[in-house]
């Protein structure tokens, strides 16, 4: 008896990690899933991407991004995404200072958001969350960013749309998570557009108020990719590992604060 309660008890301290998403947002490794953080949860993110996470069009080399974040009544995510964009030298520059090594030096700003329609369980106990969202909807340069190009090879080179579902199960082992969903964009150098899938476990001997791992195997509608997420010191940082096509890696680190007076 005293060992199923502390297998449930661990079971469900697993639920602290919510997961880290290379583009700042909740989600998995590359890909989106239907789980939400806590209602006033704001994160701060930095990751390193490896070259082919990114648009092929812009990024022909691993960089970095990062990320803040604001959950609003656990439905609603909103957040503010960069990535870095090394600057290159060109004859028309004649100062020293706009050489090529001057790197990590411009960056692609976009927005992301998703919301959640469905909580697991919430018309009935079968039921799985369901969430909608959307990343770069609309960009441009120049200070114009309401009729920017977010089509096939203009800017907006994070611009996608999906609609996921997310349901857990309970084992004796941990918790199992199943997430099924589609998205879709316009881009020709980012071809992430079909049918996502992905499954998660958070094995239960490993869970503890200082580090609780969950691992993960997904395909993001172009990749299998195989990581894992972790909560650290009470949900307050997670981690990121992420092994893109088993073989090219990002990785990354989130910070979360718990803004008070939210329920």
């Amino acid at each position: 008896m005293k060992r199923t309660i502390l297998i449930l008890v661990l079971t469900f301290m697993a639920l602290s990690a919510k997961a880290q998403f290379t583009d700042s947002s909740t989600g998995l490794l590359n890909m989106p899933s239907a789980d939400m953080n806590q209602s006033g949860t704001f994160t701060i993110t930095n990751n390193f991407l490896n070259k082919h996470t990114l648009p092929s069009r812009s990024w022909d080399y691993s960089t970095f991004g990062y990320g803040f974040g604001i959950t609003f009544f656990s439905r609603l995510e909103v957040c503010y995404i960069c990535t870095i964009w090394n600057s290159e030298w060109s004859p028309q520059y004649p100062k020293p200072d706009d050489y090529r090594f001057n790197i990590l030096k411009n960056q692609d700003r976009h927005f992301s958001a998703k919301l959640l329609l469905l909580k697991e369980g919430e018309i009935w106990k079968w039921t799985p969350s369901i969430a909608v969202g959307v990343s770069d909807p609309v960009t441009g340069s120049g200070g114009d960013y309401v009729h920017g190009n977010v089509g096939e090879t203009g800017n907006g080179y994070f611009n996608r749309y999906y609609a996921v579902a997310t349901k857990h199960f309970y084992t004796p082992w941990g918790q199992v998570g199943g997430h099924l969903g589609y998205q879709y964009n316009k881009r020709l150098d980012w071809n992430r557009k079909g049918m996502i899938a992905a499954a998660d476990w958070c094995p239960v001997w490993l869970q503890n108020r200082w580090f609780s791992p969950k691992f993960v195997l997904e395909y993001d509608a172009n990749t299998a990719n195989l990581g894992f997420l972790a909560s650290i010191w009470d949900n307050r940082f997670e981690a990121m590992f992420c092994l893109q096509d088993f073989r090219w890696v990002s990785f990354g680190l989130r910070f979360k604060l718990r803004l008070k007076g939210t329920e």
